[in-house]
């Protein structure tokens, strides 16, 4: 009885059974970018992007790869809103992680990123003040499995999508992309 699994097996499966040898590289991110969002008398500007990394990975030569995509940042914020009731301060950021293969781009997976501070006075007699000041690290993985050969660019764009509130800064630091490629290789190669 013959054994046939995915990597012995195809419509052109030849009777001499192949050897394979795994391949395990790591891919570094080649330009990263710090996100300055840019504030104007305190209010975060609208449709703002940027690309906060970016890498190249290759798989021409590679049967079955994978791609193991993992992010890092810091995302950092100080806001405010007084004189109010119900003083709220948010920061709604949008994540997304796109590949571009043979000049057709697809995004991939996308996070956000949510943080919503609020008080209030039930009986609306007093003003209140928020102050809010946060630094906190920002990670994702992501597991690509449909990969077609070739040469394939990965990038972590980030969009400011909602704000309340009066901001000193509003930062995405120190971002860092990386990529874990594991794929066979014909050992006859």
């Amino acid at each position: 009885m013959a054994y046939c699994d995915a990597y012995h097996c195809s419509s052109g499966y030849s009777q001499r059974r192949k050897s394979w040898k795994k391949i395990i590289h790591l891919e570094c991110g080649q330009d990263p970018q710090d996100a300055i969002f840019e504030i104007d008398d305190g209010i975060v500007k609208e449709n703002q992007a940027f690309i906060l990394d970016r890498l190249t990975v290759d798989t021409y030569d590679l049967h079955k790869p994978l791609v193991k995509i993992e992010f890092s940042s810091l995302i950092a914020f100080e806001g405010e809103d007084e004189e109010t009731y119900e003083p709220e301060v948010e920061v709604d950021l949008l994540f997304k992680l796109e590949r571009v293969c043979h000049g057709v781009k697809e995004c991939l997976r996308s996070w956000r990123y949510l943080k919503e501070f609020d008080v209030e006075d039930p009986e609306e007699r007093e003003n209140l003040d928020l102050e809010i000041e946060i630094s906190e690290p920002f990670t994702v993985t992501f597991c690509d499995r449909n990969i077609c050969p070739g040469c394939c660019e990965y990038r972590i764009v980030v969009e400011g999508k909602d704000f309340e509130g009066e901001f000193e800064y509003l930062r995405v630091v120190k971002p860092v992309l990386t990529a874990i490629i594991q794929g066979y290789i014909s050992s006859d190669y």
